[in-house]
């Protein structure tokens, strides 16, 4: 066994260890969904985007899919401000091939 693969695999037990022994310690420390969901709805509400369908994770994480009919200005402006919002750790998004149907 060579030297660096050697040093490799040493390097690797200790993190599994530790990402076993603590796994939120790799996440978003202090990630509230409350903060996040509100921040979530104001990007949206500020946008007047209705076009949507997400789901809030309870690490904060939002999971969003923008209907087809959003354009991609607004579908890229949207993922932007949530990226760039301190209470919103992580943003999964994706374009549907359908439209979502706002309430009357």
């Amino acid at each position: 066994m060579t030297h660096s693969l050697l040093l490799r695999r040493l390097v690797q037990i200790p993190m599994v260890v530790l990402l076993m022994a603590f796994p939120t310690l790799f996440m978003s420390a202090g990630a509230d969904p409350n903060r996040a969901s509100a921040a979530l709805a104001d990007i949206l509400f500020d946008m007047d985007l209705e076009n949507v369908s997400y789901a809030l994770r309870t690490d904060g994480f939002v999971d969003i899919t923008f209907g087809a009919a959003v354009s991609n200005a607004d579908y890229q402006e949207a993922i932007q401000r949530m990226r760039d919002h301190p209470d919103i750790p992580g943003v999964l998004a994706g374009r549907g091939s359908a439209n979502y149907c706002p309430l009357p």
